[in-house]
């Protein structure tokens, strides 16, 4: 989850009876994928949103009943548990509707805490920036095992939630509310260990105590041995008895070395050495270093479940990305349109970057900011990493939780482009937006979208704008 509200969430003791649960923003992406992940194992979900989208439609074609708006009269009476997320405010009329008669409430976390104690083998991917690829990644590396996952995203050709056979749960875990340390997984991934989500942390040291707890309810904790916020948890845990821990990464001492990564137009050529010594080679149908990495960290987690080398390589070779992840939105009249969910500093950096690799002609990123907090704390230097772009159109923020500092302006983003020597637009929207965009771009040029938001609704805009436009003349 990229944005949420500062609030404190109650943990929930005892047993959860999930036979008929019922969701509160069922069709959000973590919220739909555990739904998924019950209506398969036999429970009766229902739930509501407050808009139609596909998500709800999925949901209600697998036998959940659904509702758009937020009315008590949606809570069934049989209902065994009302499941909220951290999205959902208190005064929610059917949160107001369940407390009024006695049903349990409990968060989607402890849901999915629930779930991986209960499970005979479980995985949580967890760190401020990656963890849906590289949950998406591992549960395809470990296909060959029939896992359960739940993913925050929506795999390329698959679903983002599956009830496997095999007795192993892979589930992404979210650090933004702050629950990731609730979780007691086997193995726990840490990625990265970033200062993101102002609204919720003080800081980077308050950020690595989530994730310490997270680390320290684990058997084995897979952890990047480059990432600098990484390292200070690995540093800690140093201090007291803790889990066993895999390094992964390209530094010298990595317990899974990353020798080598090549390639080849989108895809990635990955070495790696293992903790035995012995090399593997894979290949991953996504662009950029980190998400090569990513791979990395996943093959290094496949490995401390006990899978072997050769079923972990052939599964990251079938993985084909997950949607809004640099994924490829179409191309006309020789310009190329990506779509990332980039909304922090480190994440527009990587992909502009990988997009730089990605094309000999310009790079035009087309940034949506999310999060009135996150805007206000991290405007600057959004436009600092931005400023790598030739080219950066910068859209109104968009947000879906209140914040006190609701209405703060793209200016700074903006003001900061120009003074790294960028070229900054910044736009409300609509027609704008796409004459900014199409005007300038010519064949050889590739455009991103980036945002946790509506931001990839411009990159089908300008692909039209494109279509309608005038062919040019033939040179005499």
């Amino acid at each position: 989850m990229c944005e949420t509200r500062n609030v404190t969430i109650p943990a929930h003791d005892g047993p959860i009876d999930l036979s008929r649960p019922h969701f509160v923003g069922i069709g959000g992406s973590g919220m739909s994928a555990v739904a998924q992940l019950l209506l398969a194992s036999g429970s009766r979900v229902s739930g509501s949103d407050t808009s139609d989208t596909a998500a709800l439609r999925a949901l209600e074609d697998a036998g959940a009943r659904v509702a758009v708006g937020h009315t008590a009269s949606n809570l069934p009476a049989d209902t065994t548990v009302l499941v909220w997320s951290s999205a959902v405010t208190v005064s929610n009329p059917e949160l107001t509707a369940a407390r009024r008669t006695g049903i349990p409430i409990v968060h989607r976390a402890d849901v999915l805490a629930h779930l991986i104690a209960t499970a005979e083998q479980s995985v949580a991917v967890a760190g401020t920036h990656g963890k849906t690829m590289t949950t998406g990644i591992l549960s395809a590396a470990l296909a060959h095992m029939d896992p359960s996952h739940v993913i925050g995203g929506t795999p390329v050709g698959r679903p983002n939630a599956h009830h496997g056979r095999g007795g192993l749960l892979v589930a992404e875990a979210d650090e933004s509310d702050r629950t990731v340390g609730r979780y007691h997984p086997q193995v726990a991934v840490v990625l990265n260990v970033d200062d993101d989500h102002p609204e919720q942390y003080v800081d980077l040291d308050d950020a690595l105590d989530t994730f310490e707890r997270l680390a320290r309810n684990s058997g084995v904790l897979v952890v990047s041995a480059d990432d600098h916020g990484a390292r200070l948890l690995t540093e800690r845990l140093q201090l007291a008895p803790g889990p066993r821990v895999v390094t992964v990464g390209e530094s010298r001492n990595a317990d899974v070395r990353v020798m080598r990564v090549l390639w080849d137009g989108a895809a990635s050529h990955v070495t790696v050495q293992d903790t035995d010594g012995s090399w593997h080679h894979f290949t991953l149908a996504v662009p950029g270093r980190h998400n090569a990495m990513n791979a990395a960290a996943a093959f290094a987690a496949g490995r401390a479940l006990g899978a072997e080398p050769a079923d972990l390589v052939e599964g990251i070779n079938a993985f084909q990305g997950i949607q809004r992840r640099l994924t490829t939105t179409g191309s006309h009249a020789g310009v190329t349109v990506l779509d990332s969910y980039a909304h922090h500093p480190s994440e527009i950096t990587a992909d502009l970057a990988t997009a730089r690799m990605l094309t000999e002609g310009r790079v035009i990123a087309v940034f949506e900011p999310t999060g009135w907090t996150r805007t206000a704390a991290l405007g600057e230097e959004m436009g600092r990493r931005l400023a790598a772009a030739d080219e950066v159109v910068i859209l109104n923020v968009h947000s879906t939780v209140e914040s006190p500092l609701t209405g703060v302006g793209t200016e700074p983003i903006a003001a900061t482009v120009a003074e790294m020597g960028g070229r900054a637009h910044a736009t409300t929207g609509g027609q704008e937006v796409e004459d900014l965009v199409a005007e300038p771009a010519g064949p050889g040029d590739l455009v991103v979208t980036m945002g946790a938001g509506t931001a990839d609704r411009v990159g089908r805009a300008v692909l039209l704008r494109l279509a309608e436009a005038p062919a040019p003349a033939p040179a005499p």
